[in-house]
């Protein structure tokens, strides 16, 4: 059996997260034996063929890596060479590429990928038709499905692919063994998977043949700190030089020529547009005199390397919170490092640390979530063939929750009280990597779409209370039958830029326009109306008005005739734009409406997702300075509000917490009463235990002296 058939094998018996639950939740007889034999194959058959031709050192010590590099053609790199380098047929010599591209980070944009719970969803941004439209092919509630919009693999690609480390739909399908390419383009994928979704959408030309693959990037995790730019991987896919982004990233030589300049109906095939792909410039002094390059790697990756996509900012009223005034993740500030509690093994399934998740592997993941290495399993802790589920992994301390209810634990996650940032009387904006290229340089002042917020205390998929983060989907769609489905992001700039006119910031250009200096000078006096950094509130408080009035004059002119032009040009019979839950359309006379008969909650509701980190010290956890720090009527996990936000001029009415979580108004106040009259009820039985003891105390004095006055009588 060779290395082919055996990964064929692999995929045919290979099942999914839901598949596991299904036959273990439904333990009939033909799922309960087809399930066994699977995980015997997959197991056993599998597993040792697998791993057979593989070479391991099984040492906790680093293996050098002094490797030759193998080209996108799958030819051997020298000095001379002008192709990029494929961490495909270089890294899949040794490693097993088939097995790793089932992991958890190059599924996102496959239809059968692994969902698990709820997780961020990839945000499609467009400032200059203020569009903020959740996107994923999961299986999960937040987002619609890109295929369902009608936006290609490769469209995908191009807006996140700086932001997923390869893999996915951009790469080469794993179970073909590399074979040399006898033409000097990139070859594309095949034409059963991405190419063949491109061609089914209307409006893209596939560039699947001059972008070539984004493989997957074994470096962007397993390179050194400081060994690999993401700057530079970034800039590379921006100008869709997929194929030569790994080779940038590892500064591995210089890359003269960009994709994205060459015309979008170029002919792959003409030598002409041939000529014009990237070449790469190798740095000669990388290559040992026997043809390898030294390139320093680490089995475990650095959280620097986490941070790439992994980050996140409060954003406050004025702006960005500057980082010196918070503080790190409890676990990190004491020398943990991500990886330590997200681990994988080579199929690269990361441990997502949730409660309740069950790993493709079968491995015991209990400890590695909150609850698991804080608290342990309840149900297995004491036996003694089970040390592996215990509390304590890591070093990690056993909460003590000294006066805390049971009942806590049942209705409330571990991250309620410890993690994300600490709640305010409404809630805030929050920035994070993936929806806002946290990492790229450049200026932000936190109001960037997509406008995420944080924190939500809201229940999770198990009931609970968690925070989450939310946002409200905006973008520009066609209303059928009471559903709104949106239309392609790129069609509908096409078709509003004209009608819009917005150069870069729909926000700053239509609803928070400046406003002209002669309408400041009427407005505030031709003195004052200059002195912008002298307001007084009451100036800015007019000037703040006018805005927003002019703001929402230009609002509805705009949106009025973007919607025309929808219809005219894209064909759309009923049009919608929807923003912050809002759905507008356009009469037969031109004017705005607001909110018209619509009721489809996946585009106009608040779309959530849980969080976890920042992890915060018991100290500076919710409830660490007693009961009423949530049971009363200023608690924060009960009171906060949150509001509607986007980009358009109106906003839902605040809803607070406790509405979200569907708790009843008369019960939280009898509850906080109970509990803001608790210290003097404690009080009260203090006083009156020790009453009684005195009483005890008198009663059974007297009682002795009775005794032994009888007994000197007699």
């Amino acid at each position: 059996m060779n290395q082919r058939q055996i990964l064929a094998i692999r995929r045919s018996i290979e099942m999914n997260w839901a598949s596991r639950r299904r036959a273990i939740a439904n333990p009939r007889p033909t799922w309960f034996a087809a399930w066994l034999l699977i995980e015997f194959l997959s197991v056993v058959v599998v597993h040792d063929a697998r791993t057979e031709d593989r070479y391991q050192s099984d040492s906790d010590a680093r293996y050098l890596h002094h490797i030759i590099l193998y080209d996108v053609d799958n030819q051997k790199i020298t000095p001379a060479s002008t192709r990029p380098y494929s961490p495909l047929n270089t890294c899949g010599r040794c490693h097993d590429y088939e097995q790793i591209s089932h992991g958890w980070h190059f599924n996102a944009f496959q239809t059968d990928s692994i969902d698990g719970r709820q997780g961020e969803p990839w945000v499609w941004t467009d400032d200059r038709t203020g569009t903020q439209l959740p996107l994923t092919y999961r299986d999960w509630s937040a987002g619609f499905s890109p295929a369902e919009i009608g936006i290609s693999p490769w469209e995908m690609t191009l807006q996140f692919g700086a932001r997923v480390p390869g893999g996915n739909m951009g790469a080469k399908p794993s179970a073909e063994a590399p074979v040399a390419s006898e033409s000097p383009a990139v070859s594309a994928p095949n034409q059963d998977t991405a190419s063949a979704q491109d061609a089914a959408s209307a409006t893209t030309v596939s560039r699947w043949p001059l972008s070539g693959w984004l493989e997957i990037d074994c470096m962007i995790c397993h390179a050194v700190s400081g060994g690999y730019d993401t700057g530079e991987r970034r800039r590379h896919i921006n100008d869709q030089n997929f194929a030569w982004a790994p080779t940038a990233a590892l500064r591995l030589g210089t890359i003269d020529g960009r994709v994205s300049e060459i015309k979008a109906d170029a002919n792959p095939d003409d030598e002409a547009t041939r000529s014009k792909l990237p070449t790469v410039a190798y740095n000669s002094a990388r290559f040992h005199s026997d043809g390898t390059v030294f390139v320093d790697l680490i089995r475990k990756p650095t959280s620097n390397a986490c941070y790439q996509c992994h980050s996140q900012r409060p954003v406050a009223a004025d702006g960005i919170e500057p980082r010196w005034i918070h503080d790190e993740d409890i676990h990190l500030r004491s020398g943990m490092v991500c990886a330590d509690c997200h681990r994988n093994g080579i199929d690269h399934h990361i441990v997502r640390g949730f409660p309740g998740e069950l790993h493709p592997s079968a491995a015991i993941a209990t400890t590695l979530s909150c609850e698991g290495c804080h608290l342990g399993s309840e149900a297995e802790t004491n036996s003694p063939d089970n040390a592996t589920t215990r509390a304590g992994r890591m070093g990690a301390p056993r909460p003590a929750h000294a006066g805390l209810p049971p009942l806590h634990f049942e209705k409330l996650s571990c991250t309620a009280c410890h993690g994300g940032p600490i709640p305010k009387d409404e809630v805030s904006r929050m920035m994070t990597s993936l929806a806002h290229g946290l990492g790229e340089r450049g200026h932000r002042n936190g109001r960037e779409l997509p406008a995420i917020l944080a924190p939500v205390f809201m229940k999770d998929d198990q009931q609970r209370v968690a925070p989450h983060r939310a946002m409200w989907p905006a973008f520009w769609g066609q209303l059928d039958d009471g559903k709104i489905v949106p239309l392609p992001p790129q069609q509908v700039y096409e078709a509003t830029r004209r009608s819009l006119r917005v150069r870069s910031n729909f926000v700053d250009e239509i609803f928070a326009p400046k406003l002209p200096a002669a309408q400041l000078k009427e407005l505030l006096g031709d003195e004052r109306g200059s002195k912008s950094d002298d307001w007084t509130a009451e100036e800015r408080a007019k000037v703040e008005k006018a805005q927003a009035d002019l703001g929402r004059s230009n609002f509805d002119e705009k949106v009025s005739l973007a919607l025309q032009a929808i219809q005219t040009e894209l064909k759309i019979e009923s049009p919608v734009y929807v923003s912050n839950g809002f759905v507008y359309q356009r009469d037969a006379e031109g004017k705005l409406l607001r909110n018209a008969d619509v009721n489809d909650s996946r585009a106009t509701s608040m779309i959530a997702w849980p969080l976890a980190h920042q992890v915060r010290p018991a100290a500076w956890a919710l409830g660490a300075e007693g009961c009423v720090e949530c049971h009363s009527d200023s608690g924060k996990v009960f009171v906060s509000t949150v509001r509607s936000d986007g980009p358009g001029p109106d906003r839902s009415e605040a809803i607070s917490m406790a509405q979200l979580q569907g708790v009843d108004a008369d019960q939280r106040l009898t509850w906080n009463q109970m509990f803001q009259s608790r210290s003097i009820f404690k009080y009260l039985m203090a006083s009156s235990l020790a009453l009684l003891l005195m009483i005890l105390f008198v009663g059974l004095g007297a009682w002795i002296a009775t005794l032994t006055n009888r007994g000197s009588t007699t």
